[in-house]
């Protein structure tokens, strides 16, 4: 049975380039004894048959879930859940464990997105995403047209599906990707530690 009342889990998802994976590192940096888990690590091998193709650009579609093997992350996500011994304080008392999980489409499956604590969803507009984006390097690489064809739109069609739960209102929090990225990693922090205390 998994329990995940003995963890502070933290989500960190949002749009493409928006500095999800700095803002996850920092925190797992400051954090001592946090455990990351990033959702790109669950990408399926470019061979695999559940691809979905994009036959006008002949490409993989990336942008969403069914690119990903979302039920292994959510199995090794229990398993972590279920093993991990808690650590006791100064006090004796048990102390919470911090889990931080991160991904592009991280509140889209559910079963994850239902155990986080706190969900942060960084944003950014338009052509800001495309300027990042076109000086990042990808493997395999975007082609001509991807971005605007399967990149965006996917994403609006993502923040639209997450943001039709009943609990999205109140329970996730937006913010710019263009803050200064030490400002983010306070803001963050300091809501961990009042959570904590």
């Amino acid at each position: 049975m998994m329990d995940s009342k003995d963890w502070l889990i933290v989500g960190i998802s949002g749009v493409t380039c928006s500095g999800k994976t700095i803002l996850a590192k920092e925190l797992h940096n400051k954090l001592n004894g946090s455990i990351l888990i990033h959702q790109d690590n669950y990408f399926l091998l470019p061979n695999d048959p559940r691809h979905t193709k994009i036959a006008a650009l002949n490409h993989i579609n990336w942008e969403i879930l069914s690119s990903l093997d979302m039920d292994r992350m959510y199995l090794d996500i229990k398993q972590l859940l279920n093993s991990t011994p808690n650590d006791l304080n100064n006090a004796g008392k048990k102390s919470k464990r911090i889990l931080i999980l991160e991904g592009f489409l991280l509140f889209g499956y559910k079963p994850i997105s239902d155990l986080c604590h706190l969900k942060y969803f960084l944003t950014l507009n338009k052509d800001e995403c495309f300027k990042r984006r076109s000086i990042r390097t990808y493997d395999p690489a975007d082609v001509p047209g991807y971005f605007e064809e399967v990149v965006w739109p996917e994403y609006l069609k993502h923040l639209s599906t997450i943001m039709q739960d009943e609990n999205a209102s109140t329970e996730l929090i937006f913010v710019d990707g263009t803050m200064e990225k030490d400002e983010m990693v306070q803001m963050v922090l300091t809501k961990i530690q009042h959570l904590l205390s």
